[in-house]
């Protein structure tokens, strides 16, 4: 029987706000079998007194380093399946919102090549065991074709630590 894994990251620290938003990443190790993946959350907390609306694919820019500050290296992987169209959230004064920015059509490395997959930003990792950092900024510009109260800033998004470890890999 397989052991699912079910580590999870979430930064207790909310961004600076940006015109009334602050925002935060959570991670989650998911299991595909026969590969592991983590998916992105972002949060958004609406902190002015009016609500807004919000949509759930911000423009991100992502850059992964190790626990010295070395950049990790990118890798190129198919993807493949539809790709959904952006969706817009009303939040209103003090709540907040978390939506997936990771890129779920992308395939993921076998259990067998002990690596897991990040992917966010159009931007592709294979994480071996160790400790990472990802560095995001959210970027909403304004949509004509979206909503008239939509919130547009860029997000600085608080550091996440990324751990992968050994017994991840193991069933």
């Amino acid at each position: 029987m397989s052991k699912a894994p079910n580590s999870e990251t979430r930064s207790n620290l909310w961004s600076t706000s940006v015109n009334g938003v602050s925002g935060r990443l959570r991670l989650e190790l998911e299991d595909l079998n026969p590969g592991l993946r983590f998916a992105v959350h972002m949060e958004t907390l609406n902190r002015s007194f009016d609500s807004i609306t919000i949509t759930n694919q911000p423009a991100i820019r992502a850059e992964l380093v190790d626990d010295s500050g070395k950049e990790i290296q990118t890798v190129a992987y198919p993807a493949s399946g539809p790709i959904p169209p952006p969706q817009w959230a009303v939040v209103p004064h003090d709540a907040y919102v978390g939506f997936r920015i990771d890129m779920q059509t992308v395939g993921v490395p076998s259990k067998e090549q002990r690596m897991v997959l990040l992917a966010v930003g159009g931007i592709t990792w294979r994480l071996s065991t160790g400790r990472y950092l990802l560095k995001t900024t959210a970027i909403f510009k304004n949509d004509v074709d979206g909503p008239a109260n939509q919130w547009v800033g860029e997000l600085e998004l608080p550091t996440v630590e990324v751990v992968v470890t050994d017994e991840m890999f193991s069933e």
